[in-house]
């Protein structure tokens, strides 16, 4: 489960065998909560698994699980390189199963072959967890003019015992004088080590043409729903679900976010906070699950201590509309009085209770799985170093 890295960055240096302050795994979770952005680390551990970049440059990466609540993380190296020679944070794409796709964005130097300008600077590459030893692949870029646009992974056949996946691409075909939005489709297939074209997607209708010249839709997070649709998730607007990738003939469709939703756009119609604050989205087999968090003050949610109502929503990718799944409001949830120890200025003197309103959130995240849990960040203030995990059910 990835989690956004707005609200958290480690400590630097940390343990390189603790994240968040829990014990380490002496065996592979079921699942944990992935940080999308990694460290630039040399340390090495049993998931260490390692290839070479375009220009051969050696390159490595780790995974440092932990029991949730606490936050895992990935770190990358390149023997000879430095932090200097990355231009940002290596950053997680997708993830699906034992699949991890991410890209690296280098820093171009004078023995380097390519220019600043030139998109291999930016280099995706797949780290699969099993079965098996681990593995790390480079991706080539697809064979395209632009190879600008939307990178995802998914695995095939069986998630659990395959060792073979496709990379998928969707990219935007600008048509001169054309507004609506066209896409083509490739694919990179894990056995063959190429790639190929599904050509122009069908299926956007005129309704949901207009609704994405709307919207000006922009990813923000891809999603596998089923065993082989795609959701490109903007969380301002809707998603984009390419459906049935591996058939002869795969669709896209829009689906817009519940209208009901808490808007977060000003008078101008500009995004009022960054959406990952206050939503996500995320899917259970064919199920898409949405929730929203409607603060009473959008200006003071960094201070904390207000209300708030978190709402979720339900879509089988087979229905026409959102169903209103469960909602909960700060002020009807208990603490344990026993956490008082632990956060004392959560404590009300009048009621005699633990607040956690008095908390300030971040970053909502959804369970993977069919049940009503949200995972929220959370801070005493927001200048504080420690983050605990809230889990709302």
């Amino acid at each position: 489960m990835a989690l956004s890295p707005i609200s958290f960055r480690f400590a630097v240096p940390m343990d390189p065998h603790v994240a968040g302050g829990t014990t380490r795994r002496s065996s592979r979770p079921d699942w944990v909560f992935l940080h999308k952005s990694a460290r630039i680390s040399g340390h090495r551990n049993a998931t260490t698994a390692e290839c070479h970049t375009m220009e051969g440059q050696p390159i490595q990466v780790s995974f440092w699980l932990v029991d949730p609540p606490g936050v895992s993380y990935f770190s990358v190296n390149c023997p000879g390189l430095d932090g200097k020679d990355f231009a940002d944070e290596p950053y997680i794409l997708c993830a699906d199963a034992a699949l991890v796709l991410f890209s690296v964005d280098f820093v171009p130097v004078s023995n380097r072959t390519f220019k600043v300008t030139d998109p291999r600077c930016i280099q995706r590459f797949v780290y699969r967890a099993g079965p098996g030893k681990p593995s790390l692949h480079l991706i080539p870029d697809p064979d395209v003019v632009r190879p600008h646009g939307e990178y995802a992974v998914l695995p095939c056949g069986d998630a659990g015992s395959s060792e073979h996946y496709a990379v998928v691409f969707l990219q935007r075909r600008w048509i001169l004088d054309d507004h609506a939005r066209h896409y083509d489709l490739h694919l990179f297939s894990s056995l063959t080590r190429e790639w190929s074209s599904k050509g122009t997607l069908p299926g956007l209708s005129e309704h949901d043409q207009k609704l994405l010249a709307v919207a000006c839709h922009v990813t923000y997070k891809v999603i596998k729903v089923g065993a082989s649709s795609l959701g490109y998730v903007d969380l301002s607007s809707g998603i984009l679900l390419v459906c049935d990738v591996f058939s002869e003939c795969p669709v896209i469709k829009y689906i817009p976010l519940p209208a009901s939703r808490v808007c977060n756009m000003d008078e101008e119609g500009d995004l009022y906070i960054a959406p990952e604050h206050c939503c996500d989205v995320s899917s259970c087999n064919d199920l898409i699950k949405f929730v929203d968090v409607e603060f009473d003050d959008r200006d003071r949610r960094s201070l904390g201590d207000q209300g708030w109502k978190a709402t979720t929503w339900n879509r089988d990718i087979s229905w026409d509309d959102w169903r209103v799944r469960s909602s909960v409001n700060v002020a009807n949830i208990s603490v344990d009085p026993s956490y008082s120890d632990l956060l004392p200025e959560l404590w009300n003197d009048k009621t005699n209770e633990l607040e956690l309103k008095k908390l300030v959130f971040y970053t909502p995240t959804l369970s993977k799985d069919d049940d009503d849990f949200v995972y929220v960040m959370s801070k005493l203030n927001c200048e504080d170093d420690k983050a605990w995990v809230t889990v709302l059910t």
